[in-house]
């Protein structure tokens, strides 16, 4: 018998079969604007010998309705649908009401943990980026929620006059870490100010604790990022579907 995690963002879902303690067949698909039955689909071919599916949810109830759906169709089995808590697995949550902190930050900090049991910091680069920060017993030291890479230059070329104009003229060119042209300039801007962003949380919570924390980055546009940072960081991926194994282990 195996456990299937599902890590739903607001784009796409990731997920992987927990055997023995082990990840093993990992996939990924971009929900956002498939039909809600079509998507689960995807993980099919699974097998039939699922007892148990965890779920790490953020992109609203239609998903979630889709996803549970599929899972009492295809294996007969309810989906479970976890919430940041107060304390799990040896972290302690700083939210007053801890169910209003998305899951995904709440699990990828719980992956987090597993790793390394000392001071550090979760880096999301997703449609949000998300920065939290986790101190050498356990307890969230807070966070930084920023709109993303893709939903900065939306915003930019949605809600001024002129710059998707001077867009449309070129490709993008660099000139090293600046624009040579309008296209290039929003681009390395957005990807700039998420790397301004996080580094300062980061170098702001080092000084708090004393120590350099131990810095993960993933989402999806972790790779745009990563060469950007002044930091020695970790691509982790994976967080948030480590933290549901930790929660399916018995947290």
């Amino acid at each position: 018998m195996s456990t299937l995690l599902v890590d739903i963002g607001n784009t796409r879902a990731k997920w992987g079969l927990l055997r023995d303690g082990q990840l093993a067949a990992r996939g990924a698909i971009a929900h956002r604007g498939a039909a809600a039955r079509d998507w689960p689909r995807a993980m099919d071919d699974l097998g039939s010998d699922l007892d148990r599916i965890l779920v790490s949810n953020v992109a609203g109830p239609g998903v979630a309705h889709a996803l549970g759906e599929w899972a009492l169709g295809r294996h007969g089995v309810r989906a479970e649908f976890l919430k940041a808590s107060a304390n799990a697995a040896g972290l302690q949550n700083s939210y007053a009401h801890p169910e209003s902190m998305g899951v995904d930050r709440w699990l990828g900090m719980i992956g987090a943990w597993r790793r390394a049991r000392g001071p550090l910091v979760c880096i999301a680069a997703g449609t949000a980026m998300t920065v939290d920060a986790v101190d050498a017993n356990g307890r969230h030291a807070g966070g930084l929620i920023v709109a993303g890479y893709e939903m900065m230059i939306e915003a930019l070329m949605s809600r001024t006059s002129d710059i998707a104009a001077g867009v449309a003229v070129e490709k993008p060119r660099a000139c090293g870490q600046l624009g040579c042209n309008t296209a290039s300039a929003i681009e390395l801007g957005a990807c700039q100010a998420l790397a301004g962003a996080a580094e300062r949380a980061v170098r702001w919570f080092a000084g708090q604790v004393g120590a350099d924390p131990k810095v993960y980055l993933g989402g999806g546009d972790a790779t745009r990022l990563e060469p950007l940072l002044d930091l020695g960081c970790e691509l982790a991926p994976d967080l948030v579907l480590e933290g549901l194994a930790a929660m399916a282990a018995g947290g």
